[in-house]
């Protein structure tokens, strides 16, 4: 697994990239190929929460639609992240190179700017092969698969976590072979 020390070239000014180009780009490429293009863990917005449509489960504009989706949540802001991943990665000019740092603040590493999301969330790091994530004694906490996380306790994640941050900003983490298969699956 590749360290953090990498950005995609497609990343918008929050450091999110659009899902539809990863898959047009990962129908072009080998496993291999792909992988030296994006070789670190991403991260996919999905919607999720208490609240959302269907009792918890996290959505994707896929599977209901916008409309249900802005009858169900409390903020629009979430909305602008759906469709679109995040890689692990440092964004040049923030501290604590071996942290990579999510939430509100648009001096995070990864910048999610909806309500529920405190300030500095949490963050990620590189621990023995594999990324784990830490939460930052957020004000609405972070939950892992479900599971709510105590404040700086390291856990570990697999593709397929699912790390909700907040009330409505759920993501999913995939290593690049999961974001490859994902992309070539839909």
């Amino acid at each position: 697994m590749k360290s953090s020390n990498w950005s995609s070239p497609d990343a918008d000014e929050h450091g999110f990239v659009s899902f539809d180009l990863i898959r047009g780009k990962a129908a072009q490429l080998t496993r291999d190929q792909f992988a030296e293009e994006f070789p670190v863990a991403a991260l996919m917005v999905m919607f999720g929460g208490a609240g959302s449509a269907q009792g918890g489960d996290p959505l994707d504009v896929r599977d209901s639609g916008i409309q249900l989706l802005t009858v169900s949540i409390k903020s629009t802001a979430i909305l602008r992240y759906l469709g679109k991943l995040a890689f692990i990665a440092k964004r040049p000019g923030n501290p604590f190179a071996h942290l990579i740092s999510v939430g509100r603040s648009a001096s995070n590493d990864i910048t999610i700017a909806v309500d529920s999301v405190s300030k500095v969330h949490g963050y990620f790091v590189l621990d023995g092969g594999g990324w784990c994530f830490t939460d930052h004694g957020s004000t609405n906490g972070t939950t892992l698969n479900g599971d709510e996380l105590s404040t700086g306790e390291k856990y570990r994640l697999f593709d397929g976590s699912m790390l909700q941050l907040g009330v409505e900003a759920t993501v999913e983490y995939l290593s690049p072979d999961a974001l490859y298969d994902r992309a070539l699956s839909e």
